[in-house]
Parts: structure tokens; sequence; C-alpha cells
């Protein structure tokens, strides 16, 4: 049984990490290595989808992949990353409902060769929430709108266990849960 949720506009501390945290390898800005990528959301018009009952809406953001340093063979964008890229979209896109999960599984399709140094764009979508499982779709773009690859994916809630070894590593995490 799907149970529709209100989205609600959310602050840049909610969508992007805002903490003193901040060292998720894709979106964290304090994390030195990582690609720093930051999100956008779009409530769009139009009805609720009537499988998830959201309204329309999309979380998306923007990466220059570095071609010294993001590709599995030259020129083109390790595969890798791009799943890495997406699933951090779509993991973001929970925090729609202000509910902080893990990935429960990542499906990836790709469709063509991202090329390094151009800009890409990365969307993500709610598809269906249910009270323990929250269902995405997201989708990785060339400069031209080409797309590069897509995924679903399958978001679970933080296990206690998670959470309190999470704050034990990070007690700032704790205003948070």
């Amino acid at each position: 049984m799907t149970v529709a949720r209100s989205v609600v506009r959310l602050d840049e501390s909610w969508l992007n990490d805002r903490s003193e945290f901040q060292r998720n390898f894709v979106h964290g800005l304090r994390n030195p290595i990582g690609l720093h990528i930051q999100y956008r959301l779009d409530l769009l018009e139009g009805e609720p989808d009537p499988a998830s009952g959201l309204p329309p809406h999309r979380v998306h953001g923007e990466w220059i992949p570095d071609p010294e340093l993001h590709v599995g063979f030259p020129g083109v964008v390790h595969g890798g990353l791009v799943s890495a890229v997406l699933d951090d979209v779509m993991g973001r896109t929970t925090m729609l409902l202000r509910r902080w999960t893990v990935t429960g599984r990542l499906e990836v399709r790709y469709r063509a060769p991202a090329a390094a140094a151009t800009p890409l764009r990365v969307e993500g979508r709610m598809t269906a929430v249910r009270r323990r499982v929250v269902t995405t779709e997201g989708r990785l773009l060339g400069p031209d709108g080409t797309v590069v690859a897509d995924a679903r994916g399958t978001y679970l809630p933080l296990t206690r266990e998670l959470e309190q070894m999470m704050v034990e590593r990070w007690p700032g995490f704790a205003a948070y849960l």
C-alpha cells in the first residue's frame, strides 16, 4: 500500500549537507577529494503521481568530471563514479521526507559514455513511498540532454545500530536524528 506524504521545500541544510561533517564523497564540501555536487529542488507543475501520491518533483545537480581524476578510459568517466553520483542524487530525494535512508538496492543502466571535462546533469525523484521503503529513479545527462545512464533505487531507513554507530563516530549527527 502506498502512503502519500507531503513534500516540503527544504532549506539547503537538509538537501545539501551544511553540518560540520560534510565528508560525503559525492556532495560533501569539506571532502578534499570529493565531487562537491550541490543539489537543487524543483517542484514541478502537475497532478500528484498516482503511484506515489507525490507532487511532481526533481532534485538535480551539475558536475564536470575531471579528465585526470574521474576516468576509467581516456576521456570517459569511470562507471563506478556514474553509479555513485546516481545513488547520491536518488538518496538525497529522501530528504524531502526529512528521512535518513541507506541504499537497499541500486540498478544502473549505462546508455552512452560519460565524457570527462564536460558538464553533466544528474537528476533524481521519488517514485513511491511506503512505511519503510522509498523507491526512486535517477538519470545522468550529457550537455546535449543525452541520457548517459539511468537508475532505479530502493532506500531503507537507518537501523538503530547504524544510527548509534554514526553518532559514536560523529556526535554532531545526533542533532539530525
